[in-house]
């Protein structure tokens, strides 16, 4: 948001030379944070957002593209105007957002009995799922401390597949693949508008967010091989490699049906607070311990008790995890000293 308003800030000097394409750019970046935020939250504030930034991205995508030809120079104030509109849409939606997630908290907390109940009510028994032998959950209760108890489920042996279900996996793979291999250094990834989302993490890499898949990596249950919502490199730096994807559901329903068979185990993150900055996404605490809306307030962060469904997808050659093709982490990536040393919050030191 304060990107926009530099821009807004300096189309409004009467001497300043402002690039139609740069505020594409930086509209539809706008776009993008609104859509992760709306990815990551629950309830109407998610649809709002999600929305709210489809819309900003159209826009911007249009000012880049053709903005050139249609702000020639001497219609400065017309392109002024289209930098407003862009921010009072983002702020339009994030304001009915907070305040639609506002009533959501209120009802959640007149109708459970405290901080477990809520949050075991947005979790997947997994009955269903265990019903018809496709079962991506773990059933869970009580509070959650500092371990994940959905990520107690890719702990489980693969199980056996069928022939046909095991064509169709490996089909999915290789388009998975094939997406992978389009975008293979973090400068490509940069390039292609993605946005890093954390640090680097050891036996998690770095994500970059990838806005087609974000919103589209599901459908009808199953997964888009070919629409990641982001990709994983081996470091930060303009060079770093691909080694993995993540895909993730926005469905508040239990984990999709995602890639054929049962051994996709999704999982969701709790208790998570992240906060935006120039060219990313922060995490100030680390997810899956007793962080609370205050502390995360306290650095005017973003809370979220229950993040989506995600999974990875270790389908780059030459980083299949030991643990398997969509294991949660995978012990081969490791901090640049050779180590899995963090700091307080999980991240490798100096990423």
């Amino acid at each position: 948001m304060s990107t926009v308003s530099e821009v807004g800030g300096a189309l409004g000097r009467p001497r300043a030379h402002v690039s139609a394409r740069a505020v594409g750019v930086v509209v539809a970046a706008a776009g993008f944070v609104a859509q992760f935020t709306g990815a990551v939250i629950d309830g109407d504030a998610s649809r709002t957002l999600l929305m709210g930034g489809v819309a900003l991205t159209v826009l911007g995508a249009a000012l880049a593209l053709g903005g050139p030809v249609v702000f020639a120079p001497g219609r400065g104030p017309a392109l002024g105007l289209v930098s407003c509109c862009a921010a009072v849409v983002l702020v339009g939606a994030g304001a009915v957002a907070i305040h639609r997630g506002t009533r959501g908290h209120e009802a959640q907390r007149v109708t459970t009995t405290g901080a477990s109940a809520a949050t075991v009510s947005h979790r997947s028994t997994g009955t269903a799922a265990a019903a018809s032998g496709h079962d991506h959950s773990v059933s869970t209760g009580g509070n959650i401390g500092t371990r994940n108890a959905d990520q107690h489920a890719e702990l489980q042996p693969d199980k056996p597949l069928d022939v046909a279900t095991r064509e169709k996996l490996a089909g999915q793979l290789v388009v998975a693949r094939d997406a992978a291999m389009k975008y293979p250094t973090v400068a490509d990834a940069k390039a292609a508008g993605m946005y890093l989302a954390g640090k680097f993490t050891p036996g998690a890499g770095a994500h970059y967010m990838s806005m087609r898949g974000v919103t589209g990596g599901i459908k009808n249950g199953e997964v888009d091989p070919a629409s990641p919502a982001s990709y994983i490199y081996d470091g930060v730096s303009p060079t770093s490699k691909l080694v993995g994807l993540m895909y993730i559901s926005l469905s508040a329903g239990p984990a999709p049906e995602g890639f054929a068979g049962p051994n996709d185990h999704w999982h969701r993150h709790f208790n998570t607070c992240i906060r935006y900055a120039a060219g990313g996404i922060e995490v100030p605490f680390p997810a899956d311990s007793d962080v609370t809306q205050a502390m995360c307030d306290g650095v005017h962060g973003t809370f979220m008790k229950t993040t989506v469904w995600m999974v990875h997808a270790w389908v780059v050659p030459g980083w299949e995890s030991p643990k398997g093709v969509f294991s949660h982490d995978n012990p081969d990536l490791l901090c640049a000293d050779g180590t899995a040393n963090t700091d307080a919050v999980g991240f490798c030191p100096g990423t």
